[in-house]
This record gives structure tokens, C-alpha cells and sequence, in this order.
């Protein structure tokens, strides 16, 4: 598939999401929904969107030996999730502040793609190093504000 495409729906289309969901979510929180309600709310509708599109995209099995990775990130992401709406709702973080911060997730992902899938052969390392600067140098910048 093209760049281009791969990155307008595996990178523009989640980070609008992601960023316009977290509106959302502080909204939910400053209006009475605890972490834990939200979480049950945001999966089911994670559910329902899953079932919807495994006939759509021709899916037979639950996936064998990968449920176990598959449940581990669901784990991860509902660690996140929980911690968003906790410092939101109970700390009173601004999103404005944390999500900046929570970029940072991005640099784990590049290291773990480099070290599990040697992703690196697929990327130009220097350009990749300075856009990693710029993260660290942008979230710090706002954690300061």
C-alpha cells in the first residue's frame, strides 16, 4: 500500500481520533463519570465496533496463541485509559498538559519496533532520532508550562 495511505490511516486518522476522544473523556469526567464507568462504557463500544468488523474484514478464528498478546495490549491500554480519567477526574489535570506528555508513548514504540521487529531496517534512523528529539523537547516544554 502506498506511504501516504499507510500513514493517513494508520497515523493522521488515530491521532485525530485519540486527540478529539480525549475531549471527550475529560467531558465525561467533569461530568460525573468515574474512571472506572467511563472504561466500562469506551469497551463496550470497543467491543461492539470489533464484532462489527471481523465479518467485515473476513475474519474466522479469535486468533489462536495471539489472544494472549492481544489481551496483554487491551491490558496496557486499559492501564492508560484509567490513568487519564483518574488524573483528570481525581487530580484535576488539565488534558491540555497530560496529553502532550502521553505523546511520549511513541518513543517506547519505536524502541520495542526496533528491538522485536528490527524495524529499523524499514526507517531512516537519523530522521527518526531528531523527530524523537523533538518529542522529548515539545513534551518537556509543556510538562514545564
Amino acid at each position: 500500500m502506498d506511504r501516504l495511505w499507510i500513514i493517513a490511516i494508520g497515523g493522521l486518522l488515530p491521532a485525530f481520533a485519540f486527540g478529539i476522544g480525549a475531549i471527550f473523556q475529560k467531558g465525561a469526567m467533569i461530568n460525573g463519570m468515574g474512571p472506572g464507568t467511563y472504561m466500562v462504557i469506551d469497551g463496550l463500544v470497543m467491543v461492539s465496533i470489533g464484532l462489527a468488523l471481523r465479518p467485515m474484514l473476513g475474519e474466522a478464528t479469535w486468533g489462536g496463541n495471539a489472544i494472549w498478546l492481544a489481551l496483554c495490549g487491551g491490558l496496557l491500554f486499559a492501564l492508560a485509559s484509567g490513568a487519564i480519567s483518574f488524573a483528570v477526574q481525581r487530580l484535576g489535570a488539565p488534558i491540555s498538559l497530560i496529553a502532550p506528555v502521553t505523546v511520549i508513548s511513541t518513543l517506547v514504540t519505536v524502541v520495542l519496533g526496533f528491538a522485536i521487529f528490527s524495524e529499523h531496517n524499514q526507517l531512516d534512523g537519523p530522521r527518526l532520532l531528531l523527530g524523537a528529539v523533538l518529542v522529548v523537547v515539545g513534551a518537556a516544554v509543556v510538562a514545564t508550562s
